[in-house]
């Protein structure tokens, strides 16, 4: 994610219709990408729900924890980049979630980029307090940012600051496997670490 937000169309809907807000009007202040094994029959009827999502044929998958994370933030990754450990542990790298913090995130979704909690625009102005090394890394496959947001960015940062940045739009993935990836050490650490010795 970059100063400037493009979603996909999906994204756009849920939070062009305030879903976030939506929750929270009955009272729900988080949701958990957490699954329960004795979960009640609410948790386990929204399970049955999420199959429902509009998922790529090669995105889908049995985990009910990996619907949920979708669910709440859309599709962070290619599955074909993690392993089987990784993604049976997501339980344990996605826990509660703020309604607060989606009802933020959406906000910026609808704006286009970065603004305040209370909508106030306090950050695209102060641009000029970038002027540092900044490396992007953004997935060719995000589906959850699309790589234009984090072009946009280095744009914009390049047209206030010149020419400090470096921007690598990796093949292949999609929003957090170019971190826990199965080949991210490979594919896309090298370019972080070629950064920072250039930069550091």
């Amino acid at each position: 994610m970059a100063a400037h937000i493009q979603a996909p169309l999906l994204t756009r809907i849920k939070t062009g219709l305030h879903f976030p807000a939506v929750l929270k009007m009955p009272g729900v202040d988080s949701l958990t990408a957490y699954v329960d094994t004795h979960a009640d029959w609410v948790d386990r009827l929204f399970d049955k729900a999420l199959l429902l999502q509009p998922v790529p044929f090669d995105e889908r998958c049995r985990s009910e924890v990996c619907h949920r994370v979708t669910f709440l933030y859309g599709l962070l990754y290619e599955h074909h980049q993690l392993n089987t450990a990784t993604h049976n542990a997501l339980h344990e790298m996605f826990g509660i979630a703020s309604i607060s913090a989606l009802e933020h995130l959406a906000q910026m979704v609808r704006t286009g980029h970065l603004v305040a909690a209370d909508g106030a625009g306090r950050y695209m102005d102060r641009l000029p307090r970038l002027a540092l090394p900044i490396c992007f890394i953004h997935g060719a496959e995000n589906q959850c940012y699309h790589p234009q947001s984090t072009q946009r960015t280095f744009d914009a940062l390049r047209d206030v600051n010149g020419d400090l940045y470096e921007r690598h739009v990796i093949s292949g993935y999609g929003h957090i496997d170019c971190i826990f990836g199965k080949n991210a050490a490979r594919n896309v650490y090298p370019l972080i670490r070629n950064y920072l010795e250039r930069n550091g």
